[in-house]
């Protein structure tokens, strides 16, 4: 699926804006400040439906206005998204869309920016965020499995926070939970699979070494033990007075020749294991999905030498649309033909 148009109202520093994009490469220039983020930001939400910057919806709507629109037009449908001071409304063709779960993936993103080299320092519970919004675009087994845990996992923690315990809704709950884990853990292991079978080509070839990265999954218990591992944490929940056992405590690590990343390799071994992390999550998601994820790249190229920024856009497939976002076109040594959307400061109509 490739992105035609994007148009855009009362959108953080925009007014009213469109853009136009090539089914190849595209790059948006201007000065830091004048929204270029904006733009890719505007693409994540109507992928995600959530914004990688701010947790608060509300965040995105144009200072002094009551709502926010994007809309998307790709080469087979158009998407809305409707942001206003009490929510959300998602439109596709413009038929109203009212599970979230039915919209998310539709039009699939991979973003890179500079800040995602917190992924190896950032809590358990964002990169479990990641691993939930990487593989519910693709799965939707995995996303109603995930909804529907988290909705069981809030009914079991405030069941043991009371002070008299009704120990058949207890069971009841954790009977439900049971086959939902399943499906996460099942999806959660492939996923580490997949990336794991590339992600160490990925490095080798944009950094010109040999180091063997691998990504190890911490999780809760092996699928075939869950009812023991839950029966065995049971009096460890009711002494806590919250679930200690489930998937909601996942994790994963990446290691360098056997070593945790963040102990041996220097902050350009750390980019360029970010970068082949990414590329692996593209190939994943073609593989799961059938579709080619469109490459979002937010001053990311600025971050790399000019070896290494050869050798990424080297490697980025043919047929993926990619979005570039810089400050100018020097260094970028680009061997084919582009879409140049230049911000002029006239298009900075503020905040």
């Amino acid at each position: 699926m490739l992105v035609k148009k994007i148009k855009l109202n009362n959108f953080r520093n925009y007014k009213t804006a469109e853009f136009d994009f090539d089914p190849n490469l595209n790059i948006i220039i201007g000065k830091n400040g004048i929204g270029k983020t904006n733009i890719l930001e505007s693409l994540i939400f109507i992928s995600n439906t959530k914004s990688f910057r701010t947790l608060v919806d509300q965040d995105l709507i144009k200072l002094s206005e009551e709502f926010s629109r994007i809309i998307c037009l790709t080469d087979s449908e158009e998407y809305r998204v409707v942001i206003n001071r009490s929510g959300k409304n998602l439109y596709v063709n413009n038929v109203p869309i009212k599970k979230t779960s039915e919209f998310i993936g539709r039009l699939n993103c991979i973003l890179f920016k500079p800040s995602d080299l917190d992924l190896f320092n950032q809590s358990p519970k964002e990169r479990r965020r990641i691993l939930d919004l990487e593989i519910g675009k693709v799965s939707r087994p995995y996303l109603d499995a995930i909804l529907k845990y988290n909705l069981l996992l809030k009914d079991k923690n405030k069941l043991l926070k009371e002070s008299e315990i009704n120990e058949t809704y207890l069971t009841i709950l954790e009977e439900e939970m049971i086959p939902n884990i399943e499906v996460i853990l099942k999806e959660r292991i492939e996923f580490i699979e997949m990336l794991n079978s590339r992600i160490s080509d990925y490095y080798q070839k944009i950094s010109g070494k040999d180091s063997k990265i691998e990504i190890v999954y911490k999780k809760c218990c092996e699928i075939e033990n869950i009812r023991a591992a839950m029966d065995k944490s049971k009096d460890k929940d009711l002494y806590y007075h919250y679930a200690t056992f489930g998937p909601h405590h996942d994790d994963y690590q990446f290691l360098m020749d056997g070593y945790e990343l963040s102990t041996i390799a220097s902050q350009g071994q750390t980019r360029m294991v970010l970068i082949a992390f990414k590329l692996s999550l593209m190939e994943y998601i073609r593989n799961k999905s059938g579709k080619i994820p469109i490459l979002l790249l937010d001053d990311i190229l600025s971050e790399l030498d000019l070896e290494n920024r050869e050798r990424l856009l080297h490697m980025i497939p043919e047929d993926t649309q990619v979005i570039i976002t810089g400050t100018d076109l020097s260094g970028m040594n680009l061997n084919s033909s582009y879409n140049l959307i230049e911000l002029k400061e006239e298009q900075d109509v503020g905040n």
